[in-house]
């Protein structure tokens, strides 16, 4: 089959580089009102191809360039050289207007508009036609799938919803609300507007991972001084055991930030005093600094010596 793939390939794409073969077939094959709108004088042959390396021995393609007025748009020529037609072409031909218009994009990033393309299969197999010839027809409901696909999609704009809307279906709520107020500095104060419902959501085993998931959204987004707080804020709306497992995984985000404060501080330091004692004591701040949060977040003392690796006494110390 690879030995026929030039051959056909080669004979479409150069009879076409034929001005007038090109020509003399659109006028023979296009429906008249394409030819009355189309500018033959723009018409011109593109080099790139859209059909898959796996089927160019049964496909091949051509494209032109035209004008449609004065809208930027394509003619596509599809040849199906093999003994029967392919069921899912028309499937095929809308991924490759798709490509196409890909492309254009590509070629055209200023623009706001795509191209307007009119595809046209040639055939040349000895059985009758009889594949799907419209991407609708391969739906079991064509209707339902025309109207989905071709219809206006539909907008959920979180911003336009107020916040006592989500109070109301706190599963899904929760989330577009944080979707929503994800930009702003005080999430400090959103989560406290929204500590009412967790209780609600914690009802059910997957409500703590659920909350635990959605921390971990919002983490990035809080300072420091307001993360003591939201931990206080967890520990008195869950229940002390469960709050405490949400504290852990609010711990390790902030071991890891204090990774990054400490390598910065050593780094600091090892400018002065060598790169080992550099490392060193960052590794001993970023502990401190960790622990220390954590003793005002109302902590038990194990559970910190468990996040930070320092031991009961070191914490201790802190804590007097």
């Amino acid at each position: 089959m690879s030995v026929n793939k030039p051959k056909h390939d080669q004979l479409f794409r150069k009879s076409l580089e034929n001005p007038i073969v090109a020509y003399e077939l659109l006028q023979a094959h296009l429906p008249q009102e394409v030819l009355a709108i189309i500018d033959t004088s723009t018409l011109k042959l593109e080099k790139e191809s859209f059909v898959e390396p796996d089927l160019s021995t049964s496909i091949a393609d051509v494209l032109f360039s035209v004008k449609f007025h004065d809208n930027d748009g394509y003619i596509y020529l599809l040849l199906e050289h093999q003994s029967t037609p392919e069921h899912f072409m028309a499937f095929r031909l809308f991924k490759y207007m798709v490509n196409i218009c890909d492309r254009y994009r590509l070629e055209n990033q200023k623009t706001e508009n795509l191209p307007i393309i009119y595809p046209l299969i040639i055939y040349n197999g000895t059985k009758s036609y009889n594949a799907p010839r419209n991407l609708w027809d391969l739906f079991n409901n064509r209707i339902l799938a025309k109207k989905f696909w071709t219809e206006d999609h539909k907008i959920v704009n979180v911003h336009d919803i107020p916040d006592e809307e989500f109070k109301t279906r706190i599963w899904s709520g929760i989330l577009e609300f944080f979707l929503k107020h994800r930009h702003e500095k005080q999430l400090l104060k959103k989560w406290q507007e929204i500590a009412d419902i967790l209780p609600e959501l914690t009802k059910i085993s997957i409500g703590y991972d659920y909350i635990k998931l959605i921390l971990h959204y919002t983490l990035p987004s809080i300072d420091k001084n307001d993360k003591i707080e939201l931990e206080k804020m967890l520990i008195n709306t869950l229940n002390q055991e469960k709050g405490a497992e949400l504290m852990t995984s609010l711990a390790q985000a902030w071991k890891e930030e204090g990774i990054e404060i400490g390598i910065l501080d050593g780094i600091r330091i090892g400018k002065q005093d060598g790169i080992k004692l550099g490392e060193a004591r960052g590794e001993e701040k970023k502990a401190l600094v960790i622990a220390k949060n954590l003793l005002k977040a109302g902590l038990t003392i194990d559970l910190i010596a468990e996040s930070t690796g320092l031991s009961p006494q070191e914490i201790m110390k802190l804590k007097d």
